[in-house]
């Protein structure tokens, strides 16, 4: 389960990625942030779970980090 919810947000973040990058529109760039932020905690549950407890909370924290900056982005 971990995995495919994984890969869904990474092949949504790579899509608006791709998009950005070929349409020279950033317009999506917020959302991009939003499902990468969206990987980041179910990398660290899985990391998590494989007792690699350091690279976990690295992970949370670099997913509170993005989530932040999302959601900055989005209202200002």
């Amino acid at each position: 389960m971990l995995k495919m919810l994984r890969l869904l947000f990474a092949i949504i973040t790579a899509s608006f990625g791709l998009y950005g990058m070929l349409s020279d529109e950033f317009l999506y760039a917020p959302l991009m942030l939003l499902f990468m932020g969206g990987t980041m905690p179910v990398m660290g549950i899985e990391e998590y779970k494989n007792n690699k407890k350091v690279s976990a909370s690295c992970l949370v924290g670099a997913c509170l980090f993005v989530f932040y900056t999302s959601v900055e982005t989005m209202l200002g």
